[in-house]
């Protein structure tokens, strides 16, 4: 079962964090950027029809995945700093409609794993989406083999091998979902986690765009399309080596929706063509159920 090879061969072998001090490329097969550059603006793109509003870099090169108007998702481990500016783009247009918002110091890690959750300082435009996020529980690689995300070929967003201005320097590669790690320890964190193996092309498993994320990645979405949309299923947080192997890890995020959600209710607010119809109620606690917002399209 390859979940659990490769989990014993991650912890035993070491795993490589997606450290912060220098960029990396995310490293995609056959990569070019008409194919995985989100700004190429090129039908050929591996997420062409798909929706990245919602995904932004920070001006320090951190990501942000939004699951409301105003609250995002990163990782614990290289996370937006509070007044840092970031900008959205409503289409992979790099001349296209943007906004830019601050990001506030309403944050924290989300219990000890290395997500970590926070807000903007002022709610996107409802131009511009946030994500459904995974709800399942996965607790075990028995679990993981009969999830819905066992052998999901997913979106995975890293830095371009391109010469991109920071906040439009976003590649997207694929790979095949098809590692679980039980209780890996990376850094000062232990938690469980969902990976992807770097394929070659003679490997079943393979997939066009096939890719691993690099230093400089963490924080950043990986995302599962379903039915034309995107469901936000992973926080970018190491890649490992084992023996000849290489993959990604990825925080899940389905083992926090409660957390998320806790969050959610106390920090969310609508997009600001909907203050209208909320007039009095206090944006501080305007609770919100993110199966009934606005998703990805």
């Amino acid at each position: 079962m390859r979940s659990a090879r490769a989990s014993f061969w991650a912890a035993f072998f070491g795993v490589s964090v997606a450290v912060w001090s220098t960029q990396a490329a995310i490293s995609i097969f056959d990569f070019s950027s008409a194919v995985n550059d989100r700004f190429a603006n090129s039908p050929s793109f591996v997420a062409y029809g798909y929706d990245l509003s919602g995904v932004g870099l920070d001006n320090n090169g951190q990501w942000l995945a939004m699951i409301s108007p105003n609250v995002y998702l990163s990782a614990n481990h290289y996370h937006p700093s509070a007044n840092a500016s970031v900008t959205f783009y409503a289409s992979n247009d790099p001349n296209g409609l943007s906004v830019t918002r601050t990001v506030t110091s309403i944050a924290q890690r989300i219990r000890t794993s290395d997500l970590w959750i926070g807000t903007i300082n002022e709610p996107l435009p409802n131009s511009f989406v946030y994500y459904d996020f995974a709800t399942e529980d996965i607790t075990s690689s028995g679990q993981f083999n009969s999830s819905a995300y066992k052998n999901a070929v997913a979106f995975i967003l890293g830095r371009s091998p391109t010469d991109w201005a920071t906040s439009k320097d976003m590649a997207v590669g694929q790979n095949k979902l098809d590692v679980w790690f039980d209780s890996i320890k990376v850094g000062d964190t232990i938690d469980d986690a969902i990976g992807a193996v770097k394929d070659s092309p003679s490997d079943p498993n393979f997939v066009s765009s096939e890719a691993l994320v690099q230093t400089g990645d963490s924080g950043a979405g990986m995302f599962v399309p379903s039915g034309g949309k995107l469901t936000l299923v992973g926080i970018n947080w190491f890649y490992y080596t084992a023996g000849n192997e290489t993959g990604s890890g990825f925080s899940y995020v389905g083992n926090y929706d409660g957390d998320i959600q806790t969050f959610l209710n106390l920090y969310s607010v609508p997009e600001p063509s909907a203050f209208a119809g909320v007039t009095g109620l206090l944006a501080l606690g305007w609770t919100v159920s993110h199966r009934l917002r606005k998703s990805s399209e």
